[in-house]
């Protein structure tokens, strides 16, 4: 199977197992975001929201090493959704040194 349709199959299937929010303060050097779903589920919904206040600078993710200039950005008071499976790692960092970003990450299961 192809990882586009397994993807999309991903997409269709409702979580059933957990929900979990957890929040995440993002410093400027790319931080790896460890899942915190328990017994072993398999993620099928990943979501960050940007709940930063206005002096910190927004927040970027991508892969190791992820910098402003690399990485995705979220916008502060923006949600967004992150299409990846549990076994992609996913890092978060902060566009503006020396502040801290406060994120939530959802993940689905």
């Amino acid at each position: 199977m192809s990882n586009e349709v397994a993807y999309l199959l991903r997409l269709m299937s409702q979580g059933t197992k957990e929900l979990k929010i957890t929040a995440v303060e993002v410093f400027g050097s790319a931080d790896l975001f460890t899942s915190q779903l328990t017994e072993g589920y398999t993620r099928k919904g990943f979501g960050a929201y940007n709940n930063s206040n206005s002096a910190s600078g927004e927040v970027a993710w991508g892969t190791t090493g992820v910098t402003a200039a690399t990485g995705m950005l979220i916008p502060k008071g923006a949600m967004i959704d992150i299409p990846v499976s549990v076994d992609i790692p996913i890092y978060f960092c902060n566009t503006v040194s020396g502040e801290i970003s406060n994120l939530r990450v959802i993940e689905i299961a």
